[in-house]
């Protein structure tokens, strides 16, 4: 899953839009959902997902990189009220 996290991650980062954000957070989640991932350990995912977004914020990334990610952040803290 930690690759997983990582490829998700790196997606975001080089996303060229909210409206791709979004897909690709979609996409990931719709994926574990595909394999019959447990619905608790999807939450754990997204929960683990803004972790791994405030720590890759903490390092030298460009603006953009910067805005998508606080992007997706919240996104996930929004997948985690209605779950």
């Amino acid at each position: 899953m930690i690759s997983f996290r990582q490829i998700v991650l790196t997606r975001i980062k080089a996303a060229e839009g909210e409206k791709e954000i979004e897909e690709v957070i979609d996409s990931s989640i719709q994926k574990l959902k595909i394999k019959n991932v447990n619905g608790h350990i999807i939450q754990r995912f997204i929960m683990s997902m803004e972790s791994s977004l405030l720590l890759a914020r903490t390092e030298q990334v460009s603006e953009k990189d910067t805005r998508n990610m606080n992007f997706a952040i919240s996104l996930f803290k929004g997948l985690q009220k209605h779950n």
